[in-house]
């Protein structure tokens, strides 16, 4: 008897300067699956910070993603932090499982089959090759430690304060899946208008994390930070009419 996969969703975060170069080739990598019926898309689409959306470049992802099967875009006027741009994809997705990728990759077909071994053998969030440029969110665990946080309103920490809450909530730190077959770029093409700290991430949010929700603490835990840390600064409720949506849409 043949066992039937679980399935899941994959989400992409983009913006238009890594059109050409990432996303098209991203997406053509992960056609290349063969899966039929293909896995749903949901592309996040970021807007510009400090300038007019790019129109030219708004009419040329419709329709590039007008030919694949099962795409969706999101697109957003203006810049929109990271934490929004994953939550909103996390959310969108119809299954619980979601592979959440950075547009600057490039994927081997092999890797779907190992990923399929690794989503089928448990529900659980994990990070591949201990990254979160590339990584799985299990929906009922993100609503239990709280969505990424929104008030990082930039790029950056998003992933070391969901790590740390997840820590916090589970007592374990999130695991680490060795999956290969997938090259992380990391490509230094950001969007302009914002203020940088380390590389291309927002000083804003680097800023946020060190001097307002969290500080160094001996009887703190590390998890991805580069020391032990308790946290100051409250959590506020992102969607909370979530659970209410999942438990009685069926009653629609």
């Amino acid at each position: 008897m043949t066992l039937q996969k679980t399935k899941y969703s994959i989400v992409i975060t983009t913006f238009d300067r890594r059109f050409q170069s990432h996303l098209i080739p991203l997406l053509q990598d992960i056609h290349n699956q063969n899966i039929s019926p293909p896995n749903e898309i949901i592309v996040m689409i970021n807007g510009p910070h400090r300038s007019d959306f790019n129109q030219e470049y708004r009419k040329q992802v419709l329709s590039c993603l007008s030919g694949y099967e099962n795409a969706y875009p999101t697109m957003f006027p203006n810049f929109q932090s990271l934490a929004k741009l994953w939550n909103r994809g996390i959310l969108t997705a119809q299954h619980d499982m979601v592979l959440v990728l950075n547009d600057d990759l490039r994927i081997e077909p092999e890797f779907f089959d190992k990923l399929d071994q690794e989503i089928n053998s448990n529900s659980r969030t994990f990070r591949i090759n201990g990254s979160f440029s590339h990584y799985v969110a299990f929906k009922p665990e993100m609503m239990e430690v709280g969505f990424f946080d929104e008030r990082l309103l930039g790029i950056g920490e998003e992933d070391g304060d969901f790590a740390w809450r997840f820590y916090k909530k589970y007592g374990r730190e999130i695991p680490s899946v060795n999956i290969p077959y997938i090259d992380n770029i990391q490509s230094d093409i950001a969007d302009p208008g914002f203020s940088k700290g380390i590389r291309n991430y927002s000083k804003f949010n680097r800023e946020f994390i060190l001097n307002a929700k969290y500080k160094k603490s001996m009887f703190g835990h590390k998890s991805m930070f580069d020391y032990k840390v308790t946290q100051q600064l409250e959590d506020l409720p992102q969607y909370p009419y979530e659970a209410f949506y999942r438990a009685f849409i069926k009653d629609l």
